[in-house]
């Protein structure tokens, strides 16, 4: 990045994401003259990340523990073992980090903002080596987890940036149970675009392009996707205000319907007040598919494609439960098949890393046809 931790120093959030976007600012000659969106570009990339502990100024301590737990998957251990992590406070709320993998000889660079509600890293590197550096760290460090929205809340998300219009989007379908999937790619969509690829080939948005307006042209161009990641492309060099907005407004509404979704806000707990009288707290999380008229082979698909995986261990209870152990965030939650749907019951200790993990295998890997909806129950004794 062209930017270094003293350019920052003692800047608020606001601020520094003006000093980025300088990076991808253009003139209107420029920006007319773009004529396609990739990675392959300097882009501003925000990654969108919950956290379960404080971590500033501790990453490379949280990488080395990793590194040396040998109960922790041969893929975190290794990518800690082979970077060196240094980080540096800008503020109370301000790092800048560096990933540096010395087999290769080169350093990859982020700002880290605790946001309150999340972490950002923002960072102009190019894509393809944050796959191998930044991204790894959030995937590997058990305390993080990306926010993650179910297509239809990415949608309402992107469709609800001011002066705005869907410009492209990747919609995917892909289900275990019909054995098919498909990918779409639209550059240039047109209006009803996305309600045709749903349509016609039941695929369902994982990643929105947008053009927005300031005045009457279009001066930004970005994306969001539902892995908790936006990035602004190219803003139109005295749109830097409104681009700053724009990405404070869209971070603020992934992590707001994220929330929605995956927080446990309900405090589990069976409590035994007088003989035969239980209070019951919990949070639900139900997953249903309009493609399933049937189930049974439902919970052998469950292990075969999710539960199986280095991830989970799991027993059964009867023909249609399931204890799940998440090992990464080391956490217990309840699975149970109803009919066609999927429940998961939180229990006291689990938190939303593990319920949206499960939930984002079940969406990308498992069945994308799953809509999702949260629950709370408070049973008061009589």
């Amino acid at each position: 990045m062209n930017i270094e931790p003293s350019d920052i120093r003692n800047s608020d959030t606001r601020d520094v994401i003006l000093d980025l976007i300088s990076e991808v600012t253009k003139s209107g000659e420029d920006m007319e003259e773009k004529e396609t969106r990739g990675d392959k570009t300097t882009d501003l990339k925000l990654y969108i990340v919950d956290s379960s502990e404080d971590l500033q100024g501790r990453f490379s301590k949280a990488g080395l523990d990793v590194a040396e737990d040998e109960n922790t998957k041969k893929a975190a251990r290794d990518f800690f073992q082979h970077v060196v992590i240094e980080e540096e406070s800008v503020n109370e709320d301000i790092t800048f980090l560096k990933v540096t993998t010395p087999r290769y000889e080169r350093t990859d660079e982020a700002i880290i903002i605790d946001r309150g509600d999340a972490l950002w890293f923002l960072t102009t590197e190019l894509k393809e080596w944050l796959e191998d550096t930044i991204e790894k760290v959030i995937k590997y460090l058990p305390q993080l987890e990306r926010v993650y929205l179910p297509s239809e809340d990415l949608e309402d998300s992107m469709r609800g940036i001011v002066d705005s219009e869907i410009a492209g989007f990747t919609a995917e379908y892909h289900s275990q149970h019909k054995d098919r999937d498909a990918t779409l790619q639209f550059h240039g969509a047109e209006t009803g675009d996305l309600n045709t690829a749903e349509e016609a080939f039941s695929a369902t948005p994982t990643r929105i392009e947008f053009n927005q307006k300031n005045s009457p042209t279009t001066a930004i161009q970005g994306s969001g996707s539902n892995n908790g990641f936006a990035k602004l492309e190219s803003v139109r060099k005295g749109s830097e205000g409104k681009a700053a907005d724009t990405l404070l407004n869209i971070s603020d509404e992934f992590v707001k319907r994220d929330t929605e979704q995956f927080e446990v806000n309900a405090d589990t707990s069976w409590k035994l007040l007088e003989p035969g009288f239980v209070v019951d707290e919990f949070t639900s999380i139900e997953l249903h598919s309009p493609e399933r008229d049937e189930a049974d082979f439902l919970d052998e698909e469950l292990e075969e494609e999710v539960l199986s995986k280095n991830r989970y261990q799991y027993g059964r209870w009867g023909d249609d439960t399931f204890f799940v152990y998440d090992k990464e965030h080391e956490e217990v939650f309840e699975l149970g098949i109803e009919s066609t749907e999927l429940v998961l019951h939180a229990r006291e200790s689990t938190t939303a890393l593990s319920l949206r993990s499960f939930c984002r295998t079940v969406l990308d890997t498992f069945d994308s046809t799953y809509s999702v909806n949260k629950e709370e129950t408070r049973v008061e004794a009589q």
